[in-house]
């Protein structure tokens, strides 16, 4: 990275990236998120966000696209993808009621 200090987006980014990292392998493979590291990340880092998502095993099967039983990075990114979605929208009606 650049010795010079990093942008709020550029920060943002690198979170969302260290954190799949820091719950990754921690009893499997490194690379992969377990259902057990999913939970734990979703629960500890993503409560509001997911509050109203339901089952964690159901959200993790529709976002594992290979069915391995396991998280890869891309469709990790795919639960970020979503839930930015999911923020724009609410951002988008705050803008019209405006």
């Amino acid at each position: 990275m650049a010795a010079e200090p990093l942008t709020e987006l550029e920060t943002a980014i690198e979170t969302v990236v260290t954190t799949f990292f820091t719950f990754a392998g921690r009893e499997g493979r490194k690379g992969s998120l377990s259902i057990n590291e999913f939970k734990d990340l979703a629960t500890q880092q993503l409560p509001h966000l997911l509050k109203d998502v339901g089952s964690l095993d159901e959200k993790m099967k529709s976002l594992d696209v290979n069915q391995d039983s396991e998280l890869k990075f891309n469709e990790y990114w795919r639960l970020i993808g979503e839930l930015a979605k999911e923020i724009r929208k609410e951002k988008a009606l705050e803008i019209r009621k405006k």
